[in-house]
């Protein structure tokens, strides 16, 4: 008889969600920090406590960069609407 001994592990899952709209720049920035950044829970405290400033400094970044592309890509819209002719739709979304 033949034997073989499979073990898996999946890790650790996170789900986000959001009421009346997408995900907030803050849900994405975190989502992207812990792809980049694994804090193990056992490392020394010195190493978890910079780690974890580190994680924070790279969750700010992100999340900076995130909130530039969305007003980036409201002013194209904006302004392709605009070009279009549709002033007033344009206006609606520039406010958002």
């Amino acid at each position: 008889m033949i034997s073989v001994d499979v073990g898996m592990d999946v890790g650790k899952i996170d789900v986000m969600t959001s009421n009346e709209g997408g995900l907030s720049s803050d849900q994405i920035a975190e989502m992207a920090r812990k792809k980049i950044i694994y804090i193990a829970d056992d490392a020394p405290p010195a190493i978890r406590d910079q780690a974890q400033v580190f994680a924070d400094r790279v969750e700010d970044t992100l999340r900076y960069y995130i909130d530039l592309a969305k007003r980036e890509e409201r002013g194209t819209i904006t302004q392709t609407l605009r070009n279009a002719g549709h002033t007033d739709i344009a206006e609606y979304i520039r406010r958002l």
